[in-house]
């Protein structure tokens, strides 16, 4: 009996010191296939290693990874409950890693954080938060044992420069789960793990991941790095993740019709992840240059997508449509679709709502669209500030008129000309909409490029005050980070 028990714990020990992680070629086809949404592929390439390499855990990082994306892009609150069992059977053998194994809390901290951010979008927020502050928590210890461990630099930054740029009574709420953020160290520590990953062929595996995420925040937080995935000499056209971040860049810099050519000539088909959301991001770009090719898109999406997010904002480019066209009916019922859609914590949805309620305005929408465009200098001869008390006497009107000539005039290089109108937009406190927010912010930003930094600071701070319009949590990061720069 001795002896057989001896056995099966000398079993039981090799079992578990037989767990590791394994970077092989199978593994880095795996993470092409992810970034690639090569899902048909990503099965056949698992199935391959975990008969050649059972014990290997890169394995099961990467299909929980894969099934966390497509929870989160994809599929809907009831698709997730019938995969959560094996999440979390995935889970328990990255925890089955020795403690010893640096990326041992890396996995679990990102599986972790991905994990949060699908209990977020079913608003199970107390869950959300557990599972944020757990992964804050492996990340932390596993900084201060390896310093110098990229892996852990990217997740760790990411959380540093998204707590670091929360409002302060967010910011105070975080502060209760042991969260500091600093946006300068997180964007260090992503800045750094991505050059590692250049110059250590071992961290070869990590090499996209770590682009697209060093690409992407400095994107989100409109830092002075000018850092794409195109500078990066990444494969862009490969994957429909970096693809949609280089259109949204290209969008940035005027550059719409590449912006649309990249996402029409995305990878997909047979063998790919259908994700929804981009053919809602690619009728949102068609209505901007080629409006006969939005409603495809628009339409196709709502029939594809498996939860409520976006539809409002769908719904609303799909108004503009029929308005552009002429048609008030249709555009009237699209508008009604958008008062009776559920509500989401989505932006764009919060924004459609805003404006439906509202009203549309075809002069202000056609402004929008060649602003997106980069019809820059067409939106300057149109929007005539002559012309503005006969378009609408509405408040709201006048702050999105010189806020869309403000944005134009900067666009083209006219910074004193860009910041009249931005102040003149901001003479109308109320009501508080993203075009007041964002005027206060780029008010702040231009005070500050041209050395005032006692005007930039005032201007930061009343950007941060106003908290009741859709997409303000961005004009908040932006206005934070701002804050942290000047002297």
């Amino acid at each position: 009996m001795h002896k057989i028990l001896s056995t099966i714990l000398a079993l039981c020990a090799f079992t578990a010191s037989a767990q590791k992680v394994e970077f092989s070629s199978n593994m880095q086809d795996g993470i092409n296939a992810i970034a690639e949404l090569r899902y048909t592929d990503l099965n056949s390439i698992l199935v391959q290693e975990r008969k050649l390499n059972p014990e290997n855990r890169v394995s099961d990082y990467l299909e929980a990874a894969a099934l966390c994306i497509e929870v989160f892009f994809v599929e809907g609150e009831k698709f997730y409950h019938s995969k959560s069992e094996r999440l979390d059977f995935l889970i328990e053998r990255l925890e089955g890693l020795p403690e010893s194994d640096p990326y041992r809390a890396v996995f679990l901290a990102e599986i972790s954080l991905a994990r949060a951010g699908i209990y977020g979008k079913f608003k199970s927020n107390i869950k959300a938060a557990w599972l944020f502050y757990r992964a804050y928590n492996l990340l932390q210890d596993n900084y201060k044992k390896y310093p110098q461990f990229a892996p852990t630099l990217i997740p760790l930054g990411v959380l540093q420069t998204a707590v670091g740029s929360l409002p302060e009574d967010y910011k105070s709420i975080a502060s209760l789960f042991g969260f500091d953020g600093n946006i300068e160290l997180g964007l260090k520590m992503i800045r750094q793990a991505y050059y590692y990953s250049i110059a250590d062929s071992k961290l070869k595996f990590h090499q996209s991941y770590f682009g697209f995420v060093y690409a992407y925040v400095n994107f989100e937080l409109a830092t002075e790095e000018q850092v794409s995935l195109h500078t990066l000499d990444m494969n862009v056209k490969g994957s429909s993740f970096f693809s949609y971040l280089e259109a949204q860049q290209l969008l940035a810099n005027g550059q719409t019709t590449m912006a649309l050519q990249l996402m029409e000539n995305r990878p997909q088909g047979p063998g790919y992840l259908k994700v929804p959301f981009f053919d809602y991001y690619t009728g949102k770009i068609a209505l901007m240059i080629r409006p006969e090719k939005a409603e495809k898109y628009l339409l196709n999406f709502l029939q594809t997508t498996r939860d409520n997010e976006n539809r409002k904002s769908t719904y609303r480019y799909l108004a503009w449509y029929h308005l552009l066209k002429g048609e008030s009916a249709a555009a009237k019922d699209y508008r009604q679709k958008i008062l009776l859609e559920p509500s989401t914590l989505t932006g764009s949805d919060k924004q459609a709502l805003e404006e439906a309620k509202r009203g549309f305005n075809i002069f202000l929408i056609k402004a929008r669209l060649d602003f997106d465009a980069g019809r820059y200098t067409k939106i300057i001869k149109d929007l005539d500030p002559k012309k503005v008390s006969s378009i609408g006497d509405e408040d709201w009107v006048y702050q999105e008129f010189y806020y869309r000539r403000a944005r134009a005039f900067q666009e083209l290089g006219f910074k004193d000309k860009a910041l009249e109108s931005f102040l003149k937009a901001s003479s109308w406190p109320e009501p508080e909409t993203y075009s007041l927010g964002n005027s206060l912010l780029q008010i702040a930003m231009l005070y500050e490029e041209n050395g005032n930094p006692k005007e930039s600071r005032h201007y930061f701070l009343r950007a941060l005050s106003l908290k009741s319009y859709a997409f303000h949590e961005g004009v908040h990061q932006k206005a934070r980070a701002g804050l942290e720069r000047l002297p």
